[in-house]
């Protein structure tokens, strides 16, 4: 030993003996307090412990067992070999498994240098096919026989059924134009220049009022009847007190419709019809007080006195081209034909009036024009209702039935103005009269003709008619029954066969025919929110004219007016669906035909089963009136006027107001007391 051990603080102490015989502890020339121990196990013993004991060192080849050469070709596949593994064997000093593998007996499966031929199978729900990406170069199709006609079995192809083609419910304006641009259906009239490619709702729901469109009446006089001028704007309202007053339709904002333009008292009791003559220089006033008056417009004077009926006037009218022809209906029955360039002199003096009234004078009287003829013969009686005569020679006594009332009138147009059309409160049937011919006195009048009752009303009774309404061509005539249906019917078909009156110039006859038939109703209209339960409610048709579509308006026991739009070419294009459509808040219907069906449980009650198509498309003008809507007319700018017992005058006029009025709801009072046209759900939206 060079030097003892010295501690840090300076003694010096003898050094511990070693329990192993092992070469002292060498310690650096720094002076560090660690030994440096010699390692455990050197690199020979290293070596010599991982080498295998079959290996020797330096030597190449190693003889190797079969299990061995296995391991040592799956250890030169291409994938685990790198770049020089080619020319490299096992690695000198790496642990061989090959005795290992030995020991434990796994066998390794034989390589096989033949291609396997049998496809591996995945698992053996998997089809044993080849993989599609492989195609066969070449492929053999199979064998099959060729047959000869008549060797081949017969078989039977199944039926092919196409479905059909369903037509949209609803088409619009753009769909329609498109439509008409290739041709369209002949069948429903659809691709011809008449087509205006629109919807009948587009026709009607465009109508609406307001505040300012409301007037209300004074004196609690509820109004019953309203006519419009033919030349201007204004519009004529009799109430229940015998008050005319005179309203402006005008849209003009100058225009204040709630302000009455003009009103007077032309008769002391309720004014039951009016209606301006031709030029609007006068003003006929049917009343209660069986009188009819003609009212010179410009200064509310009374021209004319029309006193000769026994019972209220229920209805006057002017002859189309003659303003001095007037013809008066009653509920005494008969109808009277008034010359107003006559006098009538002391002969009609009506207590009311007195003598020195100016009366006119009747040329004509068809009494008890709707009364049933009674004959007895031989202990027999047999009735009829067409007013036809026994010629037979058997006696017989007419039962005249004043109480039959006449309580519409309507001329035909200017050609055909000397023929008369009225109806009753006893059926549904229209007579036609030729006020040229001379009647007899002594029993009730014989018409020209007189129309079937529709086949409805034999199976279950007869209804009264409120107004007769012809079209602007005069080709169809409206009457309002009181089973609430608006009946059309062909004004050329009102008279079947030969019927001399109908010729201009035919002479005047002493008598006119014996009564020949003509046909009943073509088709009808009904709505929901039309009830006709009072003699007062009345139509009115808007004629067609620049833009504006044909219009036929009614009033309402419901408290709406309805249109209905009158055009047939949207009769035929409707088609009836049996699915039952969800209705709206105010019921507006779709247009459908009906036909021989009872309508007792469809959308409006019913106790008929029409044998004609009965079309429920219209339009309900709601909120607008609070009660019964009696009168209606359309002004001259197309405004259409209805009057109801709530006393109000209403105006409705046409514009996208009625959308938004629709579409706004009842938030900061934007629909106080204002009325829109009700349509059908989806209507509103954009296309």
């Amino acid at each position: 030993m060079s030097s003892p051990y010295v501690p840090r603080n300076g003694l010096q102490e003898p050094l511990p003996e070693l329990p192993f015989s092992s070469p002292p502890p060498t310690f650096s020339a720094t002076g560090a307090r660690k030994p440096k121990m010699a390692p455990p196990i050197t690199p020979k013993r290293f070596t010599r412990f991982f080498t295998p004991r079959n290996s020797t060192h330096g030597s190449s080849s190693v003889s190797l067992g079969t299990s061995g050469r296995q391991l040592q070709d799956i250890t030169r596949a291409a994938i685990n070999r790198s770049k020089n593994a080619s020319s490299r064997t096992t690695p000198r000093k790496t642990v061989n498994f090959a005795d290992a593998m030995v020991e434990n007996s796994v066998e390794t499966p034989k390589a096989n240098t033949r291609k396997r031929k049998t496809p591996y199978l995945s698992p053996e729900s998997s089809p044993a096919q080849s993989s599609p990406s492989k195609r066969p170069r070449f492929v053999t199709p199979p064998q099959f026989d060729i047959l000869e006609d008549d060797e081949r079995p017969a078989f039977e192809e199944p039926p092919l059924h196409l479905e059909p083609i369903r037509r949209l419910k609803s088409l619009g304006a753009t769909s329609r134009k498109l439509q008409r641009s290739f041709g369209g259906a002949i069948s429903i009239g659809r691709g011809f220049r008449r087509d205006h490619c629109t919807s009948w709702q587009e026709q009607t729901a465009n109508f609406y009022s307001t505040s300012d469109d409301c007037h209300q009446l004074p004196n609690d006089a509820p109004p019953f009847c309203t006519a419009s001028c033919n030349t201007n704007s204004l519009v004529a309202v009799g109430d229940e007190d015998g008050w005319v007053h005179l309203l402006d339709a005008d849209e003009s904002p100058a225009i204040d419709f709630t302000k009455t333009h003009v009103s007077w008292r032309a008769h002391t009791n309720a004014i039951m019809d009016v209606q301006f003559s031709s030029d609007d220089l006068y003003l006929a006033t049917g009343s209660g007080d069986q009188t009819a008056q003609i009212i010179d417009a410009r200064t509310q004077q009374c021209v004319n006195v029309l006193a000769k009926h026994k019972s209220s006037v229920k209805q006057v009218r002017f002859q189309p081209g003659e303003d001095k022809i007037v013809a008066t209906s009653s509920r005494d029955g008969a109808v009277q034909i008034w010359d107003l360039r006559c006098k009538g002199g002391n002969i009609n003096v009506h207590s009311a009036w007195g003598p020195n009234a100016p009366y006119a004078s009747s040329i004509r009287t068809l009494a008890a024009a709707h009364a049933d003829s009674v004959y007895t013969s031989a202990g027999s009686s047999t009735t009829t209702t067409k007013g036809s005569r026994d010629l037979m020679g058997k006696s017989e006594t007419f039962s005249r039935r004043n109480d039959i009332s006449v309580t519409a009138l309507s001329f035909l147009p200017i050609g055909r103005q000397h023929l008369l059309l009225t109806a009753s409160d006893a059926s549904t049937c229209v007579k036609v009269w030729d006020i040229r011919g001379r009647y007899s006195l002594r029993g009730p009048a014989i018409p020209i003709s007189t129309t079937r009752h529709p086949e409805s009303h034999n199976r279950h009774r007869h209804f009264a008619i409120n107004s007769l309404t012809l079209s602007g061509d005069a080709s169809r005539l409206y009457a309002i029954s009181k089973d609430s249906t608006v009946y059309a019917y062909a004004t050329s078909h009102l008279v079947l066969g030969v019927a001399p009156e109908l010729s201009t110039a035919q002479s005047t006859k002493q008598y006119c025919g014996v009564g020949q038939e003509g046909l009943g109703p073509m088709y009808g209209f009904r709505h929901r929110n039309f009830h006709a339960g009072s003699f007062y409610v009345k139509a009115s048709l808007r004629k067609a004219s620049g833009d504006q579509p044909e219009l036929l308006a009614v009033g309402s026991t419901d408290g709406c007016p309805v249109i209905f739009p009158t055009d047939e070419n949207f009769l035929k294009r409707e088609s009836r669906r049996d699915d039952e459509d969800e209705l709206p808040e105010a019921i507006p219907q779709t247009s459908r035909p009906t036909l021989a069906r009872n309508t007792s449980g469809g959308r409006f009650p019913s106790l008929l089963a029409d044998t004609i198509p009965i079309y429920e498309h219209g339009t309900p003008l709601i909120r607008g009136h609070d009660a019964e809507v009696t009168g209606v007319s359309w002004a001259s700018n197309g405004t259409l006027v209805s009057v109801g017992d709530d006393l109000r005058v209403r105006r409705w006029r046409e514009g996208t107001r009625a959308r938004e009025l629709r579409l706004e709801g009842e938030a900061d009072g934007r629909r106080w007391q204002c009325g829109w046209a009700a349509v059908e759900n989806g209507f509103d939206d954009d296309e």
